[in-house]
């Protein structure tokens, strides 16, 4: 049928077979024969013929060629629908966050993306802030969110809130615990220690937030922890007057980026600093 209805339409706009023929590059009595085919199963004369090469349609046929026209944009118009919704369908949105953002923000960030965009596949993972920037220059990722900021020209930096850091741990223990995953809490510390004129027994480092909260738990050492990842029943032993701002960072050059979720991703963060404040 479609084959059919495409053939009369062609026959319809050349007014003559044979261009009709040579437009579908198929024989001027293959075209002949469908014409015919879909008169018979219609049951109406399409075109008036004459023994001149030209045509012209009926007002059957005129009538035919409106509505086939109407036909063609709305199947058009549902075809690129169809496209669309596979493709929201299939979205996927990728997030890579430091350990402290992705291991407190993030799991309610993504709670309430995924409502906001029930289309899309969110994926989280995470990393330090430099291999994040990596990942996003390659577009490997779609958005980071770091607490140090990138010095690429070609990725964006946009702060979204300030992370106040504070000293927790055992006061009557001199053994200080680094984070060697994140380079600005290592930055930190040693800023502390060195205006403070504290000198540690000793130093330890681990290359996760939980195994030094372990330890502070079981009443050894001490640290420096953005109170992102202060527990309820841990004592904040000191003030640094601290606050180290944490980024959104995306490719600016990167066209596949969702412009729509990247602004609903940074409102979300921006209306969550009350929260951690």
């Amino acid at each position: 049928m479609f084959k059919l209805l495409k053939t009369f339409i062609t026959v319809y706009d050349e007014k003559n077979f044979t261009k009709a023929s040579q437009r579908l590059y198929i024989s001027q009595s293959a075209v002949s024969t469908q014409i015919s085919s879909l008169e018979k199963l219609l049951g109406v004369s399409l075109f008036e013929r004459s023994k001149y090469t030209r045509i012209s349609p009926t007002v059957a046929g005129q009538f035919f060629y409106i509505e086939l026209k109407k036909l063609q944009s709305e199947w058009k118009e549902t075809v690129q629908t169809l496209h669309k919704l596979e493709k929201e369908e299939n979205h996927t949105f990728k997030i890579g966050a430091s350990e402290t953002i992705g291991n407190t923000i993030i799991p309610e960030l993504l709670n309430r993306l995924s409502g906001i965009f029930p289309n899309t596949k969110f994926e989280f993972s995470i990393a330090n802030s430099s291999e994040i920037a990596k990942s996003i220059s390659l577009s490997d990722i779609n958005i980071g969110l770091v607490e140090s900021k990138t010095s690429t020209k070609t990725l964006e930096s946009q702060i979204f809130m300030y992370d106040e850091m504070v000293v927790v741990g055992n006061p009557q223990d001199n053994v200080w615990l680094f984070h060697s995953e994140e380079d600005s809490i290592r930055q930190h510390t040693d800023q502390y220690l060195t205006c403070n004129r504290i000198k540690p027994e000793a130093t330890l480092t681990c290359n996760d937030n939980s195994t030094i909260l372990k330890m502070i738990q079981q009443g050894m050492g001490q640290t420096i922890l953005s109170t992102l990842s202060i527990k309820s029943e841990q004592r904040i032993l000191r003030r640094t007057n601290f606050f180290r701002p944490l980024y959104m960072i995306s490719n600016n050059t990167d066209t596949l980026v969702d412009s729509k979720i990247k602004n609903t991703l940074f409102s979300l963060l921006m209306s969550n600093q009350k929260k951690y404040a």
